[in-house]
């Protein structure tokens, strides 16, 4: 794949966190006291782990969103700098703390628990989406008047509701419809639609939607459109932290539906991403293109 051209821009919608993770052999129990394997402190959220995925996949991003002068402090911003994302388009609030998130990570049955804080994350509205042409818009993790919003106002848009499909399904269903591409997991999905599998996907066709795209973590994933359904296997890889692959997957699928990619390849690159990125621990610790692309090769085509 070539890489984009110095005029093709993206966008990513969302949280911005401080994340702190803990690798644990087991799920802890109540009133349990356990060690961790591992540790990792930094830079975290869904939008800002999509975009330093983006930028080192060679992609050129601007993250949107909200946080606290705080963050500036922690050099939160600065390490969005530092991979070459835009950080223009970040609102500061004043007297408020960044969004926090406590990863429990459990790599011996490749799952995790996490408990949030949505701190400065909640002040993020539809009126902060800035004007411009963008090669893809991706809203991570957001209200979705702020997917409704952006449907309104950029060309192709892609929206991964992560918990708020839990939390909100309704309000997801909703904007499903205007969105080209709708990336969920499978516990999204069935919270969705009633079920995990294809046929439930296609209750989300719809309108403008090209394609759901379904994250079934090391199982691969599929991608159902009016064309049919496409399916990906995952290579077996060691598994230290999950938490970002999902952001990882997103980034690689959007840079290649954005450079004219098919549904196959693009899912093959968002996998072979997600992969690449569950071998390394960090919220945002994300893979490099040669990396992706070495992952890649060990994936049949589709």
């Amino acid at each position: 794949m070539d890489l984009p051209g110095p005029g093709e821009r993206h966008l990513s919608v969302g949280n911005i966190n401080l994340d702190i993770v803990l690798s644990v052999p087991h799920p802890p129990g109540l009133e349990e006291s356990l060690v961790a394997l591992d540790q990792w402190i930094g830079l975290g959220g869904a939008a800002a782990n999509y975009a330093i995925a983006m930028a080192r996949m060679g992609g050129r991003c601007s993250i949107v969103a909200a946080t606290g002068g705080v963050s500036e402090d922690l050099g939160l911003l600065s390490i969005l700098r530092g991979t070459g994302v835009d950080v223009s388009h970040v609102k500061l609030v004043p007297g408020e703390g960044p969004g926090v998130a406590v990863v429990i990570s459990i790599p011996s049955i490749s799952s995790r628990i996490i408990v949030k804080s949505r701190g400065a994350n909640r002040h993020l509205r539809p009126e902060d989406l800035p004007i411009g042409r963008w090669a893809h818009v991706h809203l991570a993790s957001v209200d979705p008047m702020l997917a409704a919003r952006a449907s309104e106002m950029y060309d192709s848009v892609s929206y991964d509701p992560g918990g708020v499909a839990i939390s909100s399904p309704r309000e997801v269903l909703s904007v499903a419809p205007l969105v080209d591409y709708v990336m969920v997991n499978s516990r999204e999905l069935e919270a969705l639609a009633g079920g995990s599998g294809v046929d439930s996907a296609r209750r989300l066709l719809g309108g403008r939607v090209k394609a759901v795209v379904v994250k079934m973590g090391v199982e691969g994933a599929y991608a159902v459109s009016r064309m049919g359904v496409v399916r990906v296997t995952s290579p077996r890889v060691k598994v230290l932290d999950t938490t970002g692959a999902g952001d990882a997957f997103n980034a690689a699928f959007n840079l290649w539906i954005s450079r004219g990619a098919s549904l196959g390849d693009a899912l093959r690159a968002g996998v072979a991403a997600g992969a690449a990125k569950v071998s390394r621990i960090g919220s945002s610790s994300m893979p490099s293109l040669e990396e992706v692309l070495e992952v890649m090769s060990m994936i049949p085509p589709v």
